[in-house]
């Protein structure tokens, strides 16, 4: 295949995806789930959003709930030289299995792990979310991988970019963001 291709077989055998760098000729490598969703309220160490949008400039678009097997564990293997990883969520009895994945570039226990959470944070009920607001001059364009909070109604929510769309006209210019949350990252809003 191509070298995007390899570069991106490379990313997403670990969990992650390539973002290309907006103005200069270079990639990043970015985790599909930098935190696992039942992280990101925790009290010891919550998410901090990178971005809190602005109630009254944001509008939203649309709303999809998605509801997915609930799994708790997962096994991921390497094909004919890696490591068999055993990735279970903490604080469950690990009895609902994600299929097992094989791939062949996990060949290290990291891997295996970070690929694991990947899998385990895309289950449950999820929310996606579009939010369409001006390209602000506190926030510029938002890029997927960002921490957002916004408000949903009297609920204030955390929530993960995964899309942007920048429409540029006079004499304004827009962004439309598709956000994802798992839907217990939520919180009641401060009057």
């Amino acid at each position: 295949g191509s070298w995007i291709e390899a570069l991106n077989g490379i990313a997403s055998s670990a969990g992650g995806y390539l973002q290309p760098h907006a103005s200069e000729k270079r990639f990043r490598v970015i985790h599909r789930f930098p935190v696992a969703p039942w992280k990101w309220l925790d009290a010891a160490q919550p998410v901090v959003p990178e971005f809190v949008l602005p109630v009254d400039a944001v509008s939203r678009e649309s709303i999809r709930w998605l509801q997915k097997p609930a799994y708790n564990r997962v096994f991921v293997s390497g094909q004919e030289r890696g490591v068999l990883g055993q990735v279970t969520r903490a604080g469950t009895a690990g009895d609902v299995l994600a299929p097992m994945v094989v791939d062949s570039l996990i060949t290290d226990a990291v891997a295996a792990r970070q690929r694991g959470i990947a899998i385990l944070a895309d289950t449950g009920q999820q929310v996606e979310v579009t939010l369409r607001l001006p390209v602000l001059e506190e926030t510029g364009i938002i890029e997927p991988g960002a921490f957002v909070q916004y408000r949903d109604g009297m609920v204030d929510r955390l929530g993960l970019v995964r899309s942007t769309q920048v429409e540029a006209g006079f004499p304004e210019v827009w962004q439309t963001l598709g956000v994802w949350s798992p839907a217990s990252a939520s919180s009641a809003a401060s009057p």
